[in-house]
């Protein structure tokens, strides 16, 4: 590649190639909106696939985005898997569009419109424009180089992972304006008002045609929320587990059966409890990253909880005090005074919110155990999670009993450890007393599969150099997820929803 790019090659051959590739792939892409009028009365799951092509469009822009700021401000930190930077990069992007959109949603219905493809159209000249640092780095493969040399049975996990999530899809809302939409995927009336001015303007050409539009916020609060849920779910795992438990864990959390009725109940969770695992991912991520400039991200994700739920607001001052004495009691006090720094924007953002919204602000409640009963019915619904419980006996061995014999060989982060026991008692306690949105639905279910995979962890690194042991086990686990998935019954909700 290098002799490639030398000085003396056709560099104008290879930039002209990758801008015509680029252009046309994006334009492609930017125009479904125009196909989608065109043809209205297209298959109802042909148009879910068109849409949902478009919505991975728009993804894909908040990671180049998220690119752009790191590149922009020299944000250079360390990852302990690829997907770090993916889930990091998805996130930051997404956070900019939020306030550009927000900006735009200001003009008037003629004006955002116009905005709308002027914003796309500049962006898309931008992304294309042929420099040799792209030519030569620009590759969307090697950001998810974590799933470069899976085996077979990882990559059978990988199929079975991504079945399930596409036949796990919730009923549609029926056809409504804007605010009976708001209404029916947020009944709890939680969500701030940006973060509908942002569904809004992002899904602008589908406004007019009622059916697209509930079609987009529905694929939205799916595709989106729970999409990046899992890719956040599988970067914590690769924290503490190997690879293929992490999709172990990935996938005993999609095969639940509570995954399917929780989004058919209560299709809000997505976003709403699942914040408590991008919360927790975030401190770490942050904590090993070893960049103070990640203080940018880091208050970005309390306005996103902010706009998510008023009541997740006040979580930006744990989430400092946190840092500041307890996770980062190793840096210096100059490094701490960075990360506050940069921080800053976002955090000034959180509490300009929270001041503004000060009537959608609960009060405390009396105490409420609600969550062990939370606990109880995820474990009933799906039996891999029974292994929490000796997970949670092997952390706390781990942590106090560091002498027996049968955790000497047993190698895991305590330090990361500690940042997810520690937040997560915090919503714990944070749910009794106040709101229990953190440790309902998802929240309750991504902690049971993290402490599932400990012990499993623990039979691995025991039997390291028995492969075919470790393969048997791996497969006998994966048949039990999958025999109490209760597939048929997602199959046949997908075809109610497709047919009807």
């Amino acid at each position: 590649m290098d002799n490639t790019l030398a000085n003396g090659s056709n560099i104008f051959k290879l930039k002209w190639k990758f801008f015509t590739f680029r252009l046309v792939s994006y334009f492609s892409f930017l125009l479904l909106p125009v196909y989608f009028q065109k043809g209205l009365n297209l298959n109802p799951l042909l148009t879910a696939m068109l849409m949902t092509s478009y919505i991975l469009f728009t993804i894909s822009q908040w990671f180049l985005l998220g690119k752009e700021i790191d590149h922009r401000l020299k944000i250079y930190f360390r990852v302990n898997s690829s997907i770090d930077r993916v889930v990091y990069r998805l996130f930051l992007g997404m956070f900019f569009f939020i306030l550009l959109f927000n900006l735009l949603s200001f003009l008037d219905s003629k004006w955002i419109y116009n905005s709308y493809w002027i914003t796309w159209v500049l962006l898309g000249l931008f992304y294309s424009w042929p420099t040799r640092g792209k030519i030569i780095q620009e590759s969307v493969s090697s950001n998810f180089g974590e799933f470069k040399f899976l085996d077979r049975f990882e990559k059978t996990l990988v199929f079975l992972i991504v079945l399930m999530f596409i036949f796990s899809v919730p009923e549609f809302p029926p056809q409504a304006n804007v605010d009976l939409l708001k209404l029916y995927f947020d009944p709890l009336e939680k969500i701030g008002n940006p973060f509908w001015n942002f569904l809004v303007v992002n899904y602008y050409p589908f406004k007019a045609y009622p059916d697209l539009f509930r079609l987009a916020w529905s694929l939205h609060f799916y595709i989106v929320g729970i999409g990046l849920f899992l890719l956040v779910f599988y970067a914590l795992l690769r924290f503490f587990v190997t690879r293929r438990l992490s999709l172990l864990g990935v996938f005993a959390l999609i095969s639940s059966w509570s995954f399917s009725k929780i989004l058919v109940q209560n299709v809000e969770f997505s976003f709403l409890t699942t914040y408590s695992l991008v919360w927790v991912w975030t401190l770490l991520w942050v904590t090993k990253s070893s960049t103070y400039r990640a203080g940018l991200f880091l208050g970005m994700v309390s306005y996103w909880g902010a706009l998510i739920s008023q009541n997740f607001a006040i979580l930006v001052f744990f989430q400092i005090g946190l840092l500041h004495f307890i996770f980062l009691k190793d840096r210096t006090s100059w490094y701490k005074r960075q990360i506050l720094r940069y921080a800053l924007f976002g955090t000034i953002l959180t509490l300009v919110h929270l001041f503004m919204n000060l009537d959608l602000l609960d009060s405390f409640h009396k105490i409420d155990f609600v969550f062990f009963k939370n606990l109880v019915k995820e474990v009933d619904r799906k039996g891999f999670f029974v292994l929490a419980l000796f997970g949670l006996i092997v952390v706390i061995a781990k942590t106090y009993f560091t002498k027996r014999a049968f955790l000497k060989e047993f190698q895991i982060d305590k330090h990361s450890l500690n940042i997810v026991l520690i937040s997560y008692s915090m919503f714990v306690i944070f749910s009794i007393f106040w709101d229990h949105s953190l440790t309902n639905g998802f929240g309750t279910m991504w902690g049971l599969a993290f402490l599932s995979l400990i012990p499993l962890e623990l039979i691995f690194q025991s039997i390291a150099r028995l492969r075919s042991r470790r393969n048997m086990i791996y497969v006998v686990y994966i048949l039990i997820c999958l025999l109490d998935s209760h597939f048929e019954g997602r199959v046949k909700l997908f075809i109610k929803i497709f047919n009807s």
